[in-house]
């Protein structure tokens, strides 16, 4: 990771050093939030802006392993967001469809499909949202709620717009110290169903150069995964798993190719109760985007870079090749296509 973005991580690190409060805190966050969307472009050409697309690469860090996949972002306004991510083990494709989330998985069959991405630490708890957890469990609930709040952050940091369900509400904390003896504004937000986030605003040229909030994080182990969701993040309610496949352990029947074998009643309980208690008693952890290289797409301001840290380490990059703006788009593209059932 840059080291642009290491020193932004350690300006994003500091708390505001001064305080407005009430009716002055907003309107203190209206006035810097007019200033920054100005910054991104002038409004003609903002009100113009009905879709956008970005083309790009993402790398990961899992411990001592990496990974680079190919991402395609797509929007529609107002509340229309997909993300689909190519490599070497799956794609994965997150939308966000006005009030609907949904996830989908494609397992790369020659690098053993879902077994892959959980060796480099991707699978979420329990197969994601609706896992051996269960779909109406707090777990899957938080982490389907932290999978809108990916969503809803990505169109926040190029647009400062977010989808209207969230009804985003802003107040300003005060200021901080930015890079290289610079002056920071910081804004808070809270969406309608409590995401929160925190937004730091060079004062300078008024751009969005950061944003952080708190959530657990997905890396950490909350306990063996029963049969459940494919691995990927967010899997889907009630999909088997898609691992490789695995020798039977004793006492246990072997199932067929890429078939886990089944485990007992008594040992699905045990096993979500031991992934609920770990949930419960895991911690927040700070989570922060780093946003830099602006450049002027068709007339908008887009940052091409962004950077995200997961405490102290950067785990992630986003480098953007190309934008477009207003792409063809339609609303049939954010909706979850059914599969055809095996014969």
């Amino acid at each position: 990771m840059r080291k642009t973005a290491l020193a932004l991580m350690v300006v994003l690190s500091l708390s505001a050093m001064a305080f407005a409060q009430g009716a002055d805190a907003k309107a203190k966050a209206d006035e810097v939030l007019k200033k920054a969307r100005a910054a991104i472009g002038d409004e003609s050409k903002l009100k113009g802006l009905q879709s956008l697309s970005a083309t790009g690469t993402v790398r990961q860090s899992f411990g001592e392993r990496q990974m680079e996949s190919e991402v395609e972002i797509e929007m529609m306004m107002p509340d229309k967001i997909k993300r689909t991510t190519n490599s070497s083990f799956a794609t994965i494709i997150q939308a966000l469809n006005g009030e609907q989330m949904w996830t989908d998985f494609v397992p790369n069959v020659a690098m053993g499909g879902g077994g892959g991405m959980r060796a480099m630490g991707m699978g979420g708890p329990g197969g994601g949202p609706g896992g051996g957890q269960g779909a109406n469990s707090a777990m899957s609930q938080y982490f389907q709620l932290q999978q809108r709040r990916e969503m809803i952050q990505v169109m926040l940091a190029w647009l400062l717009v977010t989808p209207p369900s969230s009804q985003m509400q802003y107040v300003y904390i005060g200021e901080a110290p930015g890079p290289e003896g610079s002056k920071l504004d910081v804004l808070d937000g809270k969406s309608a169903d409590g995401i929160g986030v925190r937004l730091y605003f060079t004062q300078e040229d008024h751009k969005l150069i950061g944003l952080s909030y708190k959530a657990k994080t997905r890396s950490r182990n909350f306990g063996a995964r029963p049969a459940g969701g494919p691995g990927g993040p967010g899997g889907q309610a009630g999909q088997p798993a898609q691992g490789g496949q695995r020798p039977p352990q004793q006492g246990q029947a072997a199932g067929g190719p890429g078939q886990r074998p089944e485990a007992t009643p008594e040992e699905r309980e045990r096993r979500m109760k031991e992934a609920m208690d770990a949930f419960e008693k895991s911690p927040e952890v700070d989570f922060r985007w780093a946003l830099s290289e602006y450049k002027s797409v068709g007339g908008i301001n887009l940052p091409h870079r962004l950077t995200k840290f997961e405490g102290q380490n950067a785990n992630e990059e986003w480098e953007i090749s190309k934008f477009k703006i207003n792409p063809k788009l339609t609303a049939d593209k954010f909706v979850k296509k059914e599969k055809e059932k095996a014969q």
